[in-house]
């Protein structure tokens, strides 16, 4: 079964902006639902406020259901910019270019979210921003997957003054009946039942300028945040876990490939790792673990292609993995989930 986090799972209430807004305009009183998750409207008023990002994921799904709103988190979304990132966002809006604020908004995402990465991948032709939830939550992501989405294509168009044409949208979950929303909210449908939540754009939109940017604020923010960055610390297998997660379908995955990814050899990782009371196998076995959860219970996908997105050999290896987690195989899981009234 998964690790226990050494942390909690935290993110800036800025993250909520918009919330009491939307709610109030359907004239519903929202601090009933914020009290269902111990969230009260006075926290979402300091954008600089943390709270755990379970309680932002519980309070989307719970809010979804009780008003019937099955797009929640585009509409949230819809509502937000690069201010609710603080002094990321005005570190972005200050680069030179889209390249340079993208790039700093991944190293510098744990300002804002520390239960969550970005990951930026610059290719031959294209560009893919993916969103990977570190977090292991007990509830839905769906929602939480359209907020992200929903934010990254605003953060695109506002820092491009909408130049950028965006090539593909990507969600992990699976598609509800009126994807006609997600058109009308992100300008195209996304593909589902994706591995991570991504953006997808051509590579000559990294040159775009990012207007009216000021080097010097942009030097002063940077040496602000630099500082924070250096503070940090940050155990080695948290960025294990985010390249497993990269590169689980890579054709050459195992831990020398990571350990190529992390400039170090195999046996140097795999030290820093029993160090840190853990070893690549378990990392992959807990990260296959809530990557199978999550793929039954909210994409549509097969069992089939899950054992093949987790990479594993065949399907009976994933059975055998399966079993030895839930007690059951994944067939009479995702059966459970269906009985219980589950979306998958």
């Amino acid at each position: 079964m998964p690790r226990s986090p050494h942390t909690p799972d935290l993110i800036r209430v800025s993250a909520l902006h918009g919330y009491i807004e939307i709610i109030e305009s359907k004239l519903i009183n929202p601090d009933a639902l914020l009290s269902r998750v111990g969230l009260d409207r006075k926290q979402l008023q300091e954008p600089n406020n943390f709270i755990q990002y379970q309680q932002l994921i519980e309070l989307l799904e719970i809010t979804a259901k009780e008003l019937d709103l099955p797009y929640f988190g585009l509409e949230l979304g819809r509502w937000q910019s690069l201010n609710i990132l603080g002094s990321v966002g005005y570190l972005m809006g200050n680069c030179d270019s889209l390249e340079m604020a993208l790039k700093n908004l991944t190293k510098y995402y744990h300002v804002h979210q520390n239960s969550a990465d970005l990951l930026l991948e610059i290719g031959q032709d294209y560009v893919k921003l993916s969103f990977l939830v570190r977090s292991k939550l007990k509830v839905s992501v769906y929602h939480g997957a359209d907020l992200a989405l929903s934010v990254g294509v605003n953060l695109l168009k506002q820092l491009t003054d909408d130049q950028i044409k965006l090539h593909r949208l990507e969600l992990p979950h699976s598609a509800n009946t009126n994807t006609s929303v997600y058109r009308q909210a992100l300008g195209q449908v996304p593909v589902f039942n994706c591995p991570h939540t991504a953006l997808i754009f051509d590579r000559k939109y990294l040159k775009l300028p990012i207007k009216n940017s000021d080097k010097q604020l942009f030097s002063i923010l940077s040496q602000q945040l630099g500082h924070l960055n250096d503070s940090k610390r940050e155990n080695i297998s948290d960025h294990v876990e985010v390249l497993i997660k990269q590169y689980l379908l890579h054709e050459q995955f195992g831990v020398n490939l990571i350990a190529e990814k992390l400039s170090m050899s195999s046996r140097s990782l795999q030290r820093h790792l029993t160090q840190q009371g853990t070893t690549f196998r378990e990392l992959v076995d807990d990260i296959r673990c809530n990557l199978a959860h999550q793929y039954l219970t909210e994409s549509s996908l097969s069992l089939s292609n899950i054992s093949d997105i987790l990479s594993f050999s065949n399907y009976s290896e994933f059975t055998r993995a399966f079993k030895r987690w839930y007690g059951v195989p994944p067939k009479d899981y995702r059966k459970s989930l269906l009985h219980n009234g589950v979306k998958s």
